[in-house]
């Protein structure tokens, strides 16, 4: 008999997360540089949370960026913002919609795609 390699433990759209510091459901978390997690359940320091790792949301986005849909974007935690803005920044997805420059809005993100 042989030893299992691997043994699903969640299915992998959701994640747990250990809260860091108060976290409220929306909001984006970065994990690392790679990727983001959107919070679908709130909680507290230490508190084990669900985070979305897979589908689309609508960020906020910032001004002055031209997004085009298929565009890598990326989160900018200092601004709370989707921006084309690689450095100093986490990678947050593909933009699925698009936001022309100097225009407040949101952009829709498929998060940690490809």
């Amino acid at each position: 008999m042989s030893v299992k390699e691997a043994i699903e433990v969640q299915e992998g759209d959701v994640i747990d997360y250990t809260c860091p510091g108060a976290i409220d459901v929306g909001d984006v978390v970065p994990l690392g540089t790679g990727m983001i997690g959107i919070a679908k359940t709130s909680g507290l320091l230490g508190e084990v949370i669900a985070l979305y790792i897979e589908r689309v949301f609508e960020i906020n986005a910032t001004t002055a960026d031209v997004i085009a849909i298929g565009d890598v974007v990326y989160f900018d935690a200092t601004n709370r913002a989707i921006t084309t803005t690689a450095t100093s920044n986490t990678r947050a997805g593909r933009a699925v919609s698009a936001k022309a420059a100097a225009t407040a809005g949101t952009a829709f993100v498929k998060i940690n795609a490809a």
